[in-house]
């Protein structure tokens, strides 16, 4: 199973913590999506050296995470995504700290 479909039925198994309810499907795909498109435009942009799904060592991933947050095209596609791709991010994040 790739990393994409890892943190996807990770995410399914994950709860809301304000409900303890499951995530909805929507905000889930969102989520998927997100980290691809982000993943996508940091590597065109030269923010990072490989797309996200692909890193597996730890501090790869940490370095990335650090050079995406600093950078303006990030901050910029977060405030027109209405801070989803944040949300998205510190999912997969977390994901990856439970691998």
């Amino acid at each position: 199973m790739n990393r994409k479909e890892a943190f996807r039925r990770w995410l399914q198994n994950e709860t809301v913590a304000k409900t303890g309810r499951s995530i909805p499907a929507k905000t889930i795909e969102s989520y998927i999506k997100g980290v691809s498109h982000l993943s996508d435009a940091m590597y065109e942009n030269g923010v990072i050296d490989k797309r996200l799904y692909s890193m597996n060592q730890s501090g790869e991933l940490e370095g990335a995470i650090s050079a995406i947050k600093k950078s303006h095209v990030y901050i910029n596609m977060n405030n027109e995504s209405g801070n989803v791709l944040h949300k998205a991010l510190n999912q997969y994040v977390k994901f990856c700290s439970n691998q």
